[in-house]
């Protein structure tokens, strides 16, 4: 009898031990949190960003229910894009809109994914169809406004756009008249 109570305790202690907890992997998003953090210099350290991008990953992973998944995926796609990586970002705000629609910043990943194409892809055909996409599912947004101006200096240079504002400075201050 106490032979059997022995081999259950070891095998209850053994099977808690190998079981995956999310204490470990939030520890060490926390950690690399606060170093990116403490950095004042204000340009992110592009090793201990991939490192915590990673971080996100893995808990995502490991823990897909996890109430934080999707803010860590959105975090995740953030700190893609600011070390440049921004097909990883597109991809990671894809992941947040499949795997957790209900997430309260959803709306928020559309209009930065086309932001992202537009911005720093440069891929007009893409981020017009994006913020079209946006505009469709999420038309009474507060980006509304900010995505059809976006539209319609889609594929425009500085230069173009700076002129079109002028116009419509000009054109608005005799209307005033």
């Amino acid at each position: 009898m106490k032979k059997n109570i022995l081999i259950a305790v070891l095998s209850l202690l053994i099977i808690t031990s190998c079981s995956n907890s999310p204490d470990k992997d939030l520890k060490t998003i926390h950690d690399l949190e606060a170093t990116l953090k403490a950095n004042k210099n204000g340009i992110p350290d592009a090793a201990k960003t991939k490192e915590l991008i990673d971080a996100y990953i893995k808990f995502v992973k490991d823990f897909p229910k996890d109430t934080a998944c999707a803010g860590f995926l959105f975090e995740a796609a953030r700190k893609s894009s600011d070390i440049l990586k921004f097909q990883l970002a597109i991809d990671l705000l894809d992941q947040i809109m499949k795997d957790y629609p209900a997430y309260s910043k959803v709306s928020d990943c559309l209009f930065l994914k086309a932001f992202i194409y537009d911005n720093d892809m440069k891929n007009v055909v893409k981020a017009r169809e994006t913020y079209e996409a946006f505009l469709k599912k999420y038309p009474t947004s507060p980006r509304t406004k900010d995505v059809t101006g976006l539209l319609n200096w889609l594929g425009k240079t500085d230069e173009q756009i700076r002129a079109e504002l002028i116009e419509k400075n000009k054109n608005d201050s005799l209307a005033k008249k």
